[in-house]
């Protein structure tokens, strides 16, 4: 198993930063393009960003030889005003030096990861790297940031963006240093919250899956929905905060060595308990993304959390038929409920406030999804397949996602994870001039759907908070 160059994990292999088929990287991993893809001929090095709200994604090309030869990856510098898009908007807002500053701590990372990648080839082929093309996906907040636009258009309803089509200049007009003489593209946003991120993975998903009626779902803080239907295509933003992501959680993390990134059930009735599974295989430190969505599904079978995301305490779950062994670890600090999941040595716990943070988040990104089902007037059982998208939508257990209602309960072979797959778009942009000006008539013709406009978004959003399979 090889060790991914972006986000360090063993277990990776680089699926979730290199989605894609036909591009080989010098160092043996795979851009998994679709098989329709053709790219330009051009000399010299570019780059692909993406800006999520969490991480900074870079992918680094040779561009005569098709070749991706690095990837780095880095927490978004931005957190420091906060770790949603809504805290960043609000802190912009109160001052222009405030915006400046995000602009600045965004741009000099990406010549941070740009520089780490460009040194380190040069170590390995004994010649200069220049840059000589940027393409930067990101939601609508993260490229107005980039530019240096106003946030104004996104505080308010009806949300709207600041900038139109793709916006091309040199790195030097930007602000950066190390990329000053690269030509730096952002990509277009759909609209509102609706980003070039997102229409990245339209891009990706469209080239790769011809039929209708697909799903493409890129879950994380900002999680994007897409709905490729046969009437319309339908996009929206799901404000599902950080938690899934490993932020805003008790003992929360990213995908890191010592993270838990696995939940399971070890033996059978009588005797079970809970098995963790740990990044890189050391002492645990905390919980990632998939281990919490894995948490979540093996307490609810185990009956220690009711559908309404209650954890019972010790005494609860002894009358309720809980394993003992589960049982002992359950434990109340204070008036709040919570659960070892790994030795008392080196203790991980999952916090009652931690499961209404996932209830949360899974509600917003459930009801973004019944929402565009109801647009095109489709059931769950029409869907002709469902792409989970993201760096942490590769890590997840799909039937987990499924079983507490993340995602509409379909067949398994009708499910995909398709890692970061705008990444992938924009990789595709910075090797294709043609698959740029698709992606700017693409934008508008995708039907934004502002979820806080609908009647039904509260009930869809209270319904799919329960953590139960729907049938």
């Amino acid at each position: 198993m090889k060790k991914c160059a972006g986000c360090k994990k063993e277990t990776c292999n680089g699926c979730s930063l290199n989605p894609g088929s036909e591009i080989k990287s010098s160092k043996g991993q795979l851009s998994l393009f679709p098989e329709n893809f053709t790219a330009d001929e051009q000399k010299g090095f570019g780059i692909a960003f993406d800006i999520g709200t969490t991480t900074i994604a870079a992918m680094l090309f040779d561009l005569e030889k098709q070749e991706q030869i690095d990837t780095e990856t880095c927490v978004n510098p931005q957190r420091a005003a906060g770790s949603d898009v809504i805290s960043r908007i609000t802190y912009c807002r109160k001052s222009r030096e405030n915006n400046e500053r995000l602009k600045y701590l965004t741009v000099k990372k990406m010549d941070e990861l740009a520089e780490k990648m460009c040194t380190r080839t040069e170590a390995e082929v004994s010649e200069p790297i220049r840059i000589q093309k940027v393409m930067a996906v990101g939601n609508t907040a993260m490229c107005e940031i980039l530019l240096g636009l106003s946030l104004e258009g996104l505080a308010a309803a009806p949300f709207h963006k600041e900038y139109g089509g793709s916006v091309t200049g040199p790195g030097k007009g930007f602000g950066f240093s190390f990329l000053k003489e690269a030509q730096i593209t952002v990509l277009p946003s759909i609209g509102g919250y609706i980003g070039a991120d997102a229409l990245a993975v339209y891009t990706y998903v469209k080239k790769k899956d011809e039929r209708k009626n697909i799903l493409a779902v890129d879950i994380g803080t900002n999680g994007e929905i897409l709905l490729l239907g046969e009437k319309m295509t339908y996009a929206c933003s799901a404000a599902a905060g950080p938690a899934l992501e490993g932020a805003a959680v008790f003992q929360g993390m990213g995908a890191a060595p010592g993270a838990i990134e696995e939940v399971r059930i070890l033996g059978n009735f009588p005797r079970q308990d809970i098995s963790c599974k740990v990044i890189g295989g050391g002492i645990p430190k905390g919980i990632c993304g998939s281990g919490l969505v894995d948490a979540l599904a093996v307490l609810t079978r185990l009956k220690v959390i009711d559908s309404s995301g209650y954890l019972l305490n010790s005494r609860e779950a002894r009358k309720k038929g809980v394993p003992e062994m589960v049982c002992r670890r359950l434990f109340t600090e204070g008036e709040e409920n919570r659960i070892l999941l790994t030795d008392k040595d080196s203790p991980v716990y999952l916090t009652a406030g931690d499961i209404r943070q996932l209830q949360l988040a899974k509600g917003a990104i459930r009801a973004g999804i019944e929402i565009l089902l109801k647009k095109e007037g489709i059931e769950k059982e029409k869907l002709s397949h469902i792409y989970l998208a993201g760096a942490f939508g590769s890590y997840i257990k799909i039937e987990n996602a499924a079983a507490i209602g993340l995602l509409p309960n379909i067949s398994r072979e009708r499910m995909t994870h398709t890692g970061n797959c705008a990444g992938t778009g924009a990789a595709m942009a910075l090797l294709s001039e043609k698959t740029v000006k698709e992606m700017e008539s693409y934008a508008g013709k995708i039907s934004h759907v502002e979820l806080a406009g609908e009647e039904a978004f509260q009930e869809y959003f209270l319904r799919f908070m329960e953590i139960q399979e729907d049938k």
